[in-house]
C-alpha cells in the first residue's frame, strides 16, 4: 500500500474517532435545568424566602454529569425578556431563550404563619406531561421538607434517579432525641445575611413582620386571621384549604344538600357554567354539570329549600348576552335528575339568613331603561306551587341592589337590620323601615359583573354599571348577635374611575356593631386576587363550619392567558 493510500486510510480513522468523540460528548452533555423565580403572594418583603427556595431546589436537582441547573443570573436576565406573559406559556418562552431540557416554576402563597406551594416542572420539548405539585404547610419551618419531597419527586419520575439519604432534613440526632423525630429548633431573630435555607429552617419571620394575629391566635376563630379586637374564645383550627386550579372565572359559589343525600354540595357558576361539587378527601369531586351555555351570562348563585320539599333549589341570576337584560332561572333535583322549575325570570336573587328567622329569598326586578342597579324595589318571594311570586317589601327602591343585601340583628338582639352597599361599595345599614342607620367610611365588596344600559349616552356614563358584592351575616361568636361578614377587595383606582375597575388583592373581614357604628373584630391575612363570591357552612361534612371563598388569580383578560379561580376554606372554631 503506497504512502497516499496509508494517509487516506489514517485520515479516515481519525475523522471516525473524532466522530464518535464528539457522539459522545453529545451523548454525555448534562440535561438542562431552568428554575424561576417562584412568585411570593404574601403582605411583608419575603425575598429571603424566595432565594431560599431557588438555592434549594438547585442544590437538590443537580447531579453530577448528568442534570446542570442554568444560574440564578441568566435565568433571571432571560425572564426579564419575556413581558405579557405568565404561567405555563412564559415558562416555556423562558426554556426556549436559554436552551433549557425542563423549565421549574411555581408561586408560595402565605396565609399568616401558613403556606401553599404550587409548583410546575414542564418539560420544554412537550414530549411529556408537565410534573405538578401541591402542598400546604403550617409554618415556614415544614418548607423544606415539602421542597425535599418536591425535588425527590422530580428526580425520581423525570431523571429516574432515587432518593439520596441526604435529601432528609433529619440527618443526626443529638443525644437524648430519638432517631428520625423532629428536632425543635429555636426560635431565631431576623438576620438577612444568614443562609435563606437555615431562615426557612428555624421558622423566623422576616424583619419588622408582625405575629400572624396581631395578637394571640385565641381572639379569632382561625390562626389564618388577624385580630383586630378581642371578640373570639379558643380555636385550635387548622390554618386554611386551597383546591385545585379552576381555568375558569368562578362568578360564585353556594352549599345546601341539592340531592337530599344527607350531605352538603358545593354549587359553582361560572360566566356560562352551573357545576356541583363535594369536597372529598381534602379535593373537590364534580358530582354533576347542569348547565352549560354560551349566550347568557351566569352572575351568582344562591342555594336553599325554599319550598320546602326537602331538595335545596339552585337559584342562577343571569344576564343576556348584551348584558341588557335579565334571565335568571331555578333548578332542583327531583329524585333521577336536575331539572329547570322556573325559567326566564326577570329577577336577580339572594337567599338572606338574619338569624332565627331561617333562610328567606329576596328578589330585584330587572331596572328601567332610565334607571341604575337600585332603583327597583326589593321584596321577599313566595312559592305558590307553580312560581316564585313578590310578597311583602323588603326594601324600598334607590336603597341596594340585590346582590348585596343582608339582614341581621346587628343593632339590636330584638331588631332585624337590613345591609346593603352602595353604588361605591360603601356598607349601607339601614332600620326595619327603611331609615339609614349608618354607612362605611371605607369600600368594601367590589365586583366586576356588569350591567349595561344601552339608552345612556352622556360623557360620564357609558351605561356600564357595577353589581354590588355579596354579604352575610353569622353569629359565630355566639353571643346572640350577628356579625356582617365582608370581602374586601383592593381597587386600583380606588372606586375613581365609574366605568372600569381592576384588582389586585383582597381580604374577608368580621364587623360587629359597637354602639356608634361597625368596627372590625378579625380579617384574613391578604389574598393574592379577587374573591368573587363566599358563603359560611359545613364545606366538608365534618359537622364544623368553614368560611369559604371563591378567588379570581387571574381575569383571563389578557391574550394567550387563561383564566383562573381556586377556592379557599378558613375551618371556623371558636368557643
Amino acid at each position: 500500500m503506497n504512502n497516499q493510500s496509508n494517509y487516506s486510510m489514517n485520515k479516515a480513522i481519525l475523522i471516525f474517532i473524532g466522530l464518535l468523540m464528539v457522539s459522545s460528548s453529545a451523548l454525555a452533555t448534562p440535561t438542562r435545568v431552568a428554575i424561576l423565580p417562584f412568585n411570593i403572594n404574601a403582605e411583608k418583603d419575603l425575598s429571603f424566602l424566595q432565594e431560599g427556595i431557588l438555592d434549594m431546589l438547585a442544590s437538590r436537582l443537580a447531579w453530577k454529569d448528568k442534570v446542570g441547573v442554568i444560574s440564578k443570573n441568566e435565568t433571571r436576565s432571560a425572564v426579564a425578556s419575556v413581558t405579557d406573559f405568565e404561567g405555563e406559556s412564559r415558562a416555556l418562552l423562558v426554556g426556549g431563550k436559554l436552551h433549557a431540557d425542563y423549565v421549574l416554576f411555581g408561586s408560595l402563597t402565605v396565609f399568616g404563619e401558613s403556606l401553599s406551594i404550587d409548583a410546575k416542572m414542564v418539560d420544554v420539548s412537550g414530549q411529556q406531561k408537565p410534573l405538578p405539585f401541591f402542598a400546604q404547610t403550617r409554618s415556614m419551618g415544614e418548607v423544606v421538607p415539602q421542597v425535599n419531597q418536591f425535588a425527590s419527586n422530580i428526580n425520581a419520575t423525570v431523571f429516574g434517579r432515587a432518593p439520596a439519604q441526604s435529601m432528609s432534613t433529619a440527618a443526626t440526632s443529638p443525644e437524648g432525641t430519638p432517631s428520625g423525630a423532629p428536632m425543635q429548633a429555636p426560635q431565631q431573630a431576623y438576620n438577612p445575611r444568614m443562609h435563606p435555607e437555615k431562615l426557612l429552617q428555624s421558622g423566623v419571620q422576616n424583619e419588622g413582620q408582625d405575629p400572624v394575629m396581631g395578637q394571640t391566635y385565641q381572639q379569632t376563630p382561625n390562626p389564618a386571621f388577624i385580630a383586630t379586637a378581642p371578640a373570639y374564645g379558643a380555636g385550635d383550627a387548622a390554618n386554611f384549604w386551597k383546591s385545585q386550579r379552576f381555568k375558569s372565572l368562578i362568578t360564585g359559589i353556594g352549599i345546601g344538600d341539592v340531592d337530599k343525600d344527607g350531605l352538603l354540595e358545593t354549587v359553582i357558576v361560572t360566566a356560562n357554567e352551573v357545576l356541583v361539587y363535594r369536597n372529598q378527601n381534602g379535593r373537590m369531586a364534580r358530582v354533576a354539570e347542569l348547565e352549560t351555555i354560551n349566550t347568557n351570562q351566569y352572575l351568582g348563585v344562591d342555594v336553599g329549600d325554599i319550598n320546602g320539599n326537602g331538595y335545596a333549589e339552585i337559584f342562577v341570576s343571569s344576564i343576556g348576552p348584551r348584558k341588557d337584560a335579565y334571565n335568571s332561572f331555578v333548578l332542583e333535583y327531583d329524585g333521577s335528575e336536575y331539572r329547570r322549575i322556573a325559567s326566564d325570570l326577570p329577577w336577580h336573587f339572594r337567599i338572606v339568613n338574619p338569624g332565627a328567622e331561617g333562610d328567606f329569598l329576596v328578589a330585584q326586578k330587572e331596572p328601567p331603561a332610565d334607571g341604575n342597579l337600585r332603583t327597583q324595589p326589593i321584596f321577599r318571594m313566595n312559592w305558590d306551587g307553580s312560581a316564585y311570586t313578590p310578597g311583602n317589601l323588603f326594601l324600598q327602591g334607590q336603597k341596594a341592589n340585590v346582590f348585596g343585601v343582608a339582614a341581621g340583628n346587628l343593632i339590636s338582639e330584638t331588631e332585624t337590620s337590613i345591609i346593603g352597599y352602595s353604588e361605591y361599595d360603601r356598607i349601607l345599614i339601614f332600620r326595619p323601615g327603611g331609615a339609614m342607620e349608618w354607612k362605611s367610611t371605607n369600600a368594601y365588596g367590589g365586583s366586576l359583573s356588569n350591567f349595561h344600559f344601552p339608552g345612556k349616552k352622556e360623557i360620564k356614563d357609558t351605561g356600564t354599571h357595577f353589581f354590588a358584592m355579596r354579604l352575610r351575616t353569622a353569629d359565630l361568636d355566639h353571643n346572640g348577635k350577628v356579625e356582617l361578614i365582608a370581602a374586601a377587595n383592593n381597587e386600583i383606582s380606588n372606586r375613581i374611575m365609574q366605568n372600569q375597575r381592576a384588582y389586585s388583592n383582597s381580604r374577608l373581614v368580621s364587623l360587629s356593631w359597637n354602639g356608634m357604628g361597625m368596627t372590625e373584630n378579625w380579617k384574613t391575612n391578604e389574598i393574592s386576587g379577587r374573591i368573587s363570591d363566599y358563603f359560611i357552612g359545613d364545606f366538608d361534612n365534618d359537622g364544623t363550619n368553614e368560611l369559604v371563598a371563591a378567588v379570581i388569580r387571574k381575569e383571563g383578560s389578557l391574550a394567550f392567558a387563561d383564566a383562573e379561580s381556586v377556592i379557599v376554606s378558613y375551618t371556623l372554631k371558636v368557643k
